[in-house]
């Protein structure tokens, strides 16, 4: 879930020396003494030249090519989501207004692709594009339609079969509503 790996990327912080024998900065002028500038590479550079575990390489990787500060910070994910596409806000704070408000234990937490929807489990996410938020909603066998399309370019994970493509505030509706929760009950009574 995403607001995982955001206590991971804290907890790894925090132990980085303890656990890696190194401290951020170590590891930071480590990496930039190897040359390498991708993160595959640097990924893979880790695990096999400093025999560290994905996670670990993963999260100095990230953490490196990210000028030192935190991948998962929540607002730094927000705004980069949402660069370019400030007129979408007022669409997003509705959709988030109103799931909060009928579902009040769901989270909805920024990654770099989407805001994940999610309560004991991830059930939806909103994805904005240049002019529109994408729903992305686990429905299961539901039936598409004109308004609930099968899901495309959300950037989340394959359970996320259908989509509702929302424009505007008036959008976030109760027929849209009605769908939310219906992805909500399905993914929370498995």
């Amino acid at each position: 879930m995403a607001k995982d790996s955001q206590r991971l990327e804290q907890e790894f912080i925090a132990t980085v020396a303890q656990k890696t024998g190194k401290s951020l900065d170590e590891w930071f002028t480590v990496i930039k003494s190897s040359g390498l500038d991708k993160p595959q590479a640097i990924l893979k550079w880790l695990k096999e030249a400093h025999n560290l575990n994905h996670l670990q390489a993963n999260f100095l990787q990230g953490l490196y090519l990210n000028g030192g500060q935190p991948v998962f910070d929540y607002d730094v994910l927000f705004k980069k989501l949402f660069e370019d596409k400030q007129a979408l806000l007022p669409t997003y704070h509705a959709l988030e207004s109103a799931i909060t408000q009928r579902l009040p234990d769901v989270e909805l937490i920024p990654t770099k692709a989407y805001v994940s929807i999610e309560g004991k489990k991830i059930f939806a996410c909103a994805s904005p594009t240049a002019k529109l938020i994408r729903a992305g909603l686990d429905l299961g066998d539901t039936p598409f339609d004109d308004y609930v399309q099968k899901a495309k370019s959300l950037g989340a994970m394959p359970n996320l079969t259908h989509m509702i493509e929302i424009a505007a505030p008036s959008d976030v509706n109760a027929k849209f509503l009605g769908f939310v929760e219906q992805a909500y009950n399905r993914v929370h009574q498995k």
